[in-house]
């Protein structure tokens, strides 16, 4: 009888192991409006997230089904490419970003016919530059054609350059009296724009990313005290220190980020000495006040 007890104990016991454990299976509920991205959400639930932000990828029918799928199985592979997906994912800030422009741009190289080899290419050797030099082309379809989701794109410093230096032309100020401050939009319909215009689409831009953003105008003279004239672009701050975008490659000046600097003045200075000037002074706008003070002739 004793025996009995304890076979009849001992199967209660692990009924109740079992029921337990059953109970702690929670059933599978999808999140995301296709497949590739609930395996993923069950998986890398970070990734899973990062990758709905997309535009376009989140649907149904979504076009980047299959390049999710492949992009995914580099991302987990053994290969070697954990630091470019680091760089392309850890790049902007985050939380402020409306999405990870450098991790869409990867995704449109994936879904290209001859994609997956030309991605990995990239990954092995990554670079802000290399990708985009992939991805984006000559900047020729519709998906350039909004300032809004073009603004979401440029969500780093070196994002926003890129994009100017290579998607843009610079287009000298009018001498008729007739020059004015561009929108953004209206930057892109002229596909182009003088050194104000320039500042004004890559402050806009990186605000909307989360950076503290500003124009930064330098009035300089020549070391003969001859006045040379103003020159404008588009300051950040980060980290404590401050760094500027010019956005084009001009006769004294290249358009990617330059910096760090201590001051918006060892700004000024870097800025007229390039020309082999030196700084009258200087003043640092938001894009309303700028667009002000160049209507009184201010600026």
């Amino acid at each position: 009888m004793k025996n009995s007890h304890t076979i009849k104990a001992a199967v209660l016991a692990l009924s109740l192991i079992l029921i337990s454990g059953c109970a702690a299976i929670k059933p599978r509920v999808d999140v995301y409006k296709n497949e590739v991205l609930n395996d993923i959400f069950y998986k890398d639930e970070a990734l899973a997230v990062e990758l709905s932000l997309i535009p376009g990828v989140n649907t149904s029918n979504s076009p980047y089904v299959d390049a999710v799928r492949l992009m995914y199985g580099d991302y987990g592979s053994l290969k070697g490419y954990g630091a470019a997906f680091s760089a392309i994912l850890g790049a902007g800030h985050k939380e402020k970003r409306a999405y990870s422009s450098l991790l869409e741009a990867l995704l449109w190289v994936y879904a290209e016919e001859d994609g997956p080899a030309r991605a990995r290419n990239i990954l092995n050797d990554f670079s802000v530059e290399k990708l985009l030099d992939e991805a984006w082309g000559g900047f020729s379809d519709e998906r350039w054609d909004e300032w809004g989701e073009v603004r979401m794109r440029l969500s780093t410093p070196a994002i926003a350059a890129y994009y100017t230096r290579n998607g843009l032309k610079y287009i000298p100020e009018r001498k008729d009296g007739k020059n004015y401050v561009q929108t953004p939009y209206e930057t892109l319909l002229t596909a182009g724009g003088d050194c104000e215009d320039f500042a004004v689409l890559i402050v806009e831009a990186l605000e909307y990313a989360g950076y503290v953003a500003r124009l930064f105008t330098v009035d300089i003279v020549a070391k003969e005290g001859e006045i040379i004239g103003a020159h404008t672009v588009a300051a950040y701050w980060e980290e404590g220190k401050y760094y500027f975008i010019q956005g084009f490659d001009g006769k004294y000046l290249t358009g990617e980020a330059k910096g760090p600097f201590d001051l918006p003045v060892d700004m000024a200075y870097y800025i007229a000495e390039s020309i082999d000037g030196v700084p009258l002074r200087y003043y640092v706008d938001t894009i309303s006040q700028y667009i002000e003070a160049y209507k009184k002739n201010e600026r």
